[in-house]
């Protein structure tokens, strides 16, 4: 089985929230604030927002439109699973591109994270979610959890909501990277994130290629 390097999956979020993925992109999306690129190597790239000021006014405002009783609500997907109504709302655009196309691989940050656990999960597909939000309220471990995995920073502030005391968690395995030091604003951003995994002790213990 083919797998991607966590390195290069970080690099492709970071060029997309640049806008730099240029003749890289085979067709693209963007539905209602929804951007999704498929990439001629066959990776599914789902940026969402690097800085959590963004995050938070998008989630609050999903497609220009209030998220109107979202908040923390639980919406049952077809499997029965429950899901934060919101990142659903979110995963089933990306859904109805992918399905389709059929990617390889699954690349998702921060909202787009959310995206790629639940759309990874659901085709089977392997995912690779940085700065993900906790985006399941089902206790029982769905079919397909074993494609995704979750790449979180310790003082990420995304990667702690919705609460897990409200039975919120991640979709798949996840993984804990610990700075050195905290850097208020500068922790939800993917340039971040590739920082601490270039690190050797992160290296050690974080799977640098998916699937493993």
């Amino acid at each position: 089985m083919s797998t991607l390097s966590v390195m290069t999956a970080a690099e492709m979020i970071r060029d997309a929230y640049a806008d730099a993925l240029g003749a890289r992109v085979d067709t693209s999306i963007d539905i209602r604030g929804v951007q999704t690129h498929y990439m001629k190597d066959g990776t599914l790239v789902i940026p969402g927002t690097n800085e959590f000021s963004d995050w938070f006014d998008f989630n609050l405002q999903f497609g220009g439109q209030p998220m109107n009783g979202h908040g923390f609500e639980v919406v049952p997907g077809d499997s029965g699973t429950l899901w934060h109504g919101g990142f659903l709302e979110h995963a089933q655009i990306v859904y109805t591109f992918a399905k389709g196309l059929r990617p390889k691989f699954i690349v998702g940050h921060s909202l787009g994270a959310a995206s790629a656990q639940i759309v990874g999960a659901s085709l089977g597909i392997p995912a690779i979610a940085f700065a993900a939000p906790k985006t399941c309220q089902s206790r029982g471990r769905m079919h397909g959890e074993g494609w995704v995995l979750n790449i979180c920073r310790v003082d990420d502030t995304v990667c702690h909501v919705p609460p897990s005391f409200l039975g919120f968690r991640n979709v798949g395995s996840l993984y804990w990277l610990t700075p050195d030091e905290v850097h208020p604003g500068e922790d939800h951003k993917i340039e971040h994130y590739m920082e601490l995994l270039t690190l050797p002790r992160v290296q050690e213990r974080v799977p640098m290629r998916w699937p493993r």
